[in-house]
């Protein structure tokens, strides 16, 4: 069975506003939700036998990444829920393919990163409570 390798992407300035809206709209339902944080993860099906090369990984990296902003994917999520935190993970149903998996895979082959057969991404939010 292939890995599923994880590239968890830091919110930049235009998500940290989406999540201040989603927070909002939220605590007009539940008035004891104090904050909600996002992130977004690429979900990377890797085919081959050995997990990916120091390169293959910092190309992977630098696909998922924004480039003005240094260092904002990183193989470890950056939200790590409290006792008190509910972490949701939103994105497609895995038996199909999106059209955005296609055209990342078409990326990804272009790049030299073969074993690359299926990306899907996902958003990731972390409600904490009162």
């Amino acid at each position: 069975m292939s890995p599923v390798l994880h590239f968890y992407v830091r919110p930049s300035g235009h998500e940290g506003a989406a999540s201040g809206h989603t927070r909002r709209k939220l605590q007009g339902k539940l008035p004891e939700l104090q904050g909600v944080e996002t992130e977004l993860c690429y979900n990377v099906n890797w085919t081959a036998e050995a997990l990916p090369s120091a390169e293959e990984t910092k190309k992977l990296m630098w696909l998922f990444g924004c480039p003005l902003l240094l260092d904002d994917v990183a193989r470890e999520s950056w939200l790590l829920p409290g006792s008190n935190d509910l972490l949701l993970e939103v994105g497609p149903r895995l038996n199909f393919s999106t059209p955005t998996s296609t055209n990342i895979v078409s990326v990804c082959r272009a790049t030299g990163l073969g074993p690359v057969d299926r990306v899907e991404t996902t958003r990731r939010y972390r409600c904490s409570w009162l």
